[in-house]
């Protein structure tokens, strides 16, 4: 949940890479293409720099980027080197399509203290 709380750093201008786990055609209100970037635009309350990839595409230099929004399936892919043991290595924070979007709609929050070093998240009903 680390790089879900992540989000709360995120300000306008920066960089958030979207890994999508295949190549795929994208069709019209595509999750990693244009919802999740406008969920998190409109949660950072200004414009964000995204860049999507797909597969095997996942960029070797990972320090431009404040977060990685992956598909879960890429994040446990056997796929080598493993992209989240990357982003983790490289200090950037990740997270998975689905706490992403929970946390960009509201659907949990961190409680106080929680980003600072605190601990817990509560799901709201």
């Amino acid at each position: 949940m680390e790089g879900a709380l992540a989000i709360e750093q995120l300000r306008p201008g920066d960089r958030v890479l979207i890994a999508e786990a295949c190549a795929h055609h994208p069709i019209g209100e595509d999750i990693g293409r244009v919802k999740i970037p406008r969920w998190l635009t409109q949660y950072v309350g200004g414009r964000l720099d995204f860049q999507t990839v797909q597969g095997h595409d996942f960029p070797s230099d990972l320090s431009p980027y404040r977060l990685i929004v992956m598909r879960l399936v890429h994040a446990q892919s056997a796929r080598s080197p493993e992209p989240h043991l990357r982003a983790r290595a490289a200090g950037v924070p990740f997270t998975n399509y689905g706490l992403c979007i929970a946390y960009s709609l509201g659907i949990f929050r961190a409680r106080p203290g929680a980003i600072s070093g605190g601990a817990g998240c509560a799901f709201s009903s």
